[in-house]
C-alpha cells in the first residue's frame, strides 16, 4: 500500500500538522480530562473561540472575500483577518483562489478538491500532496489591491500561531495557572483547529456526497446536460448544522459552472 503513496508529491508541513493535531485531539485531550477534568472557563473559551474562528472562515473567508456576497465595515475585516488563520487553514489570498477555483471548474480536473476523485481525497486528501505545477494567484485580482488581505497573506502562519494557541494558552495561564495553560492549548487550541477544519472540510466532501440534489442537471431542464453533466452539490437539514449554512453557498458551483460553460449569445449584429 505505501509503495504507491507519490511520496515526492507529499506536503510534509501540511499533513504533519493536520495528522498530529488530529492525533493530539483523540489521545492527549481525553487523558488531561481524565486527570484534571474541565471547568466553565474551559468550556465558554473553547466555543467563543470556536465561534469567532469558525464565522471568520464561513462568513468571513468563504461568503465575503471569496464570493463577494456582501460588504463589510473595517472592523469586521480586521476580525475575520485576525481570528480567520486560527483555523490554520492558510491565508484570505489562498483560500479564495483555491475556492474560486472549485467553483469555476466543480467536479472537473481542476477542481483542487474533486469529489469525482474520491470522498477522502475531497475531504482531506487534497491538502496532503502538491499540487504540481501549483496553480497561480490568477482569479484574485481584486484581493491583491486590498492591503489589509496582503498584510494578513505575508503574516498568516505569525497571525495563527498567535491567536491560535498563543492567546489560549496565556489566557489559560492567567486562570489557573499550568494545568489552566495546558487546557487550553489543547482544547480551545489544538481540539478547536480540529474541530472547525473537519467542518470545512466536510463542505467539500460531504455536501457533494450526502443529501438531495436540487441542482442537478434536471433542475436546469436539460439545458445544462450538455455542457456540465457532473454537478454534485446536495443539500441536507441536518449537515447545516455542521457547516454552517454553508453548504446552500454550493449552488453557486452549479449555477456558475453551466453559466461560464453556456455559448454566448450573440447579438442581431453578430458581435
Amino acid at each position: 500500500m505505501f509503495a504507491r503513496i507519490p511520496f515526492h508529491r507529499v506536503n510534509w508541513l501540511t499533513s504533519s500538522f493536520l495528522i498530529g493535531t488530529f492525533v493530539l485531539s483523540i489521545t492527549t485531550v481525553p487523558i488531561y480530562l481524565w486527570y484534571f477534568g474541565i471547568d466553565w472557563f474551559q468550556v465558554i473559551f473553547f466555543f467563543l473561540l470556536l465561534s469567532a474562528t469558525g464565522f471568520s472562515i464561513t462568513l468571513g473567508y468563504h461568503r465575503l472575500f471569496s464570493h463577494l456576497a456582501f460588504r463589510a465595515k473595517l472592523p469586521v475585516k480586521l476580525f475575520v483577518l485576525i481570528f480567520g488563520p486560527a483555523a490554520f487553514e492558510n491565508s484570505v489570498l489562498m483560500w479564495t483562489s483555491e475556492h474560486r477555483r472549485h467553483h469555476k471548474h466543480v467536479d472537473h480536473e481542476e477542481d483542487p478538491y474533486d469529489i469525482t476523485k474520491g470522498f477522502f481525497h475531497a475531504h482531506i486528501g487534497w491538502l496532503l500532496f502538491k499540487l504540481l505545477p501549483q496553480p497561480p494567484f490568477d482569479n484574485v485580482g481584486d484581493l491583491k489591491k486590498d492591503r489589509l488581505v496582503m498584510w494578513q497573506h505575508r503574516h498568516v502562519h505569525t497571525i495563527a500561531l498567535l491567536v491560535g494557541f498563543a492567546l489560549p494558552v496565556l489566557l489559560g495561564a492567567a486562570w489557573n495557572g499550568w494545568i489552566g495553560a495546558l487546557g487550553a492549548f489543547l482544547i480551545s487550541g489544538v481540539a478547536k483547529v480540529v474541530v472547525i477544519q473537519h467542518c470545512t472540510f466536510f463542505i467539500n466532501s460531504a455536501c457533494h456526497t450526502l443529501g438531495r440534489r436540487p441542482y442537478s442537471t434536471s433542475h436546469f431542464r436539460g439545458r445544462l446536460s450538455q455542457l456540465s453533466p457532473r454537478i454534485s452539490a446536495r443539500l441536507s437539514q441536518r449537515r447545516k448544522i455542521v457547516a454552517v449554512g454553508s453548504d446552500e453557498m454550493d449552488h453557486l458551483a452549479a449555477l456558475q459552472n453551466w453559466t461560464d460553460r453556456r455559448p454566448q449569445a450573440r447579438s442581431p449584429r453578430g458581435d
